[in-house]
């Protein structure tokens, strides 16, 4: 998932500077704030998490991610020399609830399958944020900025939905295999309910890439392009952008 360089929101800017020691749910609190975050953090990943890239939904499936734990609801003292993480526009990014999300919030049974059911009881389908929980994420998770979906470091394995370690895309990016390997294990990229995702995405891409190629084998190009683009709101239409990269964009 490749980061775009988004400005930070000037309601959060002008909030962070009139309160370098708030936490995150003073920050929280404070309504336009809040809102103003959530609309310009999602712009960063184009409307994907930034962890499983699943397509966000407002309100539903769409909450801050912060990379470096936010150090609980009630203490932002972070150290000396160490920024205030809780509000810090570097750290903040979109990310979806890892399964968490309400089954009442939804109608298409596509977000039911995929967007619910991961609670204490059923842990496997815990993913992304919700699986990292408060953990330091340094030597364990890679950080965002450092990864580039045209350039995908994870392979997609067509016959369950699974990822797997481009060793190579790793190697191209100074990546350590072994920071790879706990991103997956660490997230829980490959739970069912990821892997159920991915593959219905793929069988649905796999029909109008076939299609194409039947019709016009030279469309295939265009047709590729456009899964990859952005819509008229800088946002994907897509979920599993690197998925749909490292699978066809050399194809």
């Amino acid at each position: 998932m490749s980061i775009k360089n988004i400005p930070e929101p000037e309601r959060l800017k002008e909030f962070r500077l009139a309160n370098p020691n708030a936490t995150w749910n003073q920050l929280k609190s404070d309504s336009d704030v809040n809102n103003a975050l959530k609309v310009t953090a999602i712009k960063k990943t184009a409307g994907l998490c930034v962890y499983c890239e699943h397509k966000l939904i407002a309100k539903t499936d769409y909450q801050i991610e912060h990379f470096h734990p936010k150090k609980g609801n009630n203490n932002s003292d972070f150290g000396a020399g160490k920024p205030n993480w809780a509000i810090n526009w570097d750290n903040l990014y979109p990310g979806c609830l890892g399964g968490t999300a309400q089954v009442v919030h939804f109608t298409e049974q596509y977000d039911i399958d995929f967007r619910t059911g991961a609670n204490r009881r059923n842990k496997g389908r815990l993913t992304c944020g919700q699986k990292k929980g408060e953990i330091d994420p340094e030597g364990l998770i890679i950080k965002p900025t450092e990864l580039n979906n045209r350039d995908p470091i994870f392979l997609f394995n067509g016959a369950d939905g699974s990822i797997s370690l481009n060793a190579e895309a790793c190697r191209r990016q100074n990546i350590s295999t072994e920071l790879g390997e706990s991103q997956i294990v660490r997230l829980n990229l490959n739970s069912q309910r990821l892997k159920d995702a991915r593959l219905e995405l793929a069988s649905s891409l796999r029909t109008q890439f076939d299609k194409a190629f039947q019709f016009d084998g030279d469309a295939i190009e265009e047709l590729v392009e456009d899964w990859l683009a952005l819509n008229e709101n800088e946002m994907y239409e897509l979920p599993f952008i690197s998925m749909i990269s490292s699978k066809y964009e050399r194809s």
